[in-house]
């Protein structure tokens, strides 16, 4: 179970946005698909990823207008992903270091998927819920 690749549990469909689209667009399609992220696209190439906390901090505490700021200039570029054929334990890892609740999945260098924090399997985080956490203790012994 442990080695399952992450193409077994995520999501096919993705909502997407353009660089030159407004943020209220991107917050309009956020909304109607129900999730927190829209990736980022140039054609088909994966380019950013906007999510809430980009929202937050970029957009809304900067003073900007939702209706005239693109989406190109809020969002987080060149977003950390993940291979399809990745295990999922190494998706676990990669989300919790990194604190991130959507991971963009790739393969052959395209974009085919996301995977976010509802997606993942509560065993398997269970299994990992130690190592996680002597990954943190060490974190912080570091800083």
């Amino acid at each position: 179970m442990p080695l399952r690749p992450v193409r077994e549990i995520m999501s096919q469909a993705t909502v997407r946005c353009a660089p030159d689209d407004t943020v209220r667009e991107a917050c309009r399609r956020m909304a109607a698909n129900r999730c927190g992220h829209v990736l980022v696209c140039d054609g088909e190439r994966l380019v950013g990823i906007f999510t809430e906390r980009d929202l937050v901090n970029r957009v809304v505490a900067e003073g900007h207008d939702p209706a005239r700021f693109p989406v190109g200039k809020a969002m987080t570029i060149d977003p950390v992903t993940i291979q399809a054929d990745a295990p999922i334990r190494e998706a676990i890892r990669v989300m919790d270091e990194g604190s991130f609740r959507c991971l963009p999945v790739m393969e052959g260098g395209r974009l085919v998927g996301i995977l976010t924090a509802r997606d993942l399997p509560y065993e398997e985080i269970g299994r990992m819920a130690r190592m996680l956490e002597e990954e943190h203790i060490f974190a912080e012994r570091l800083w």
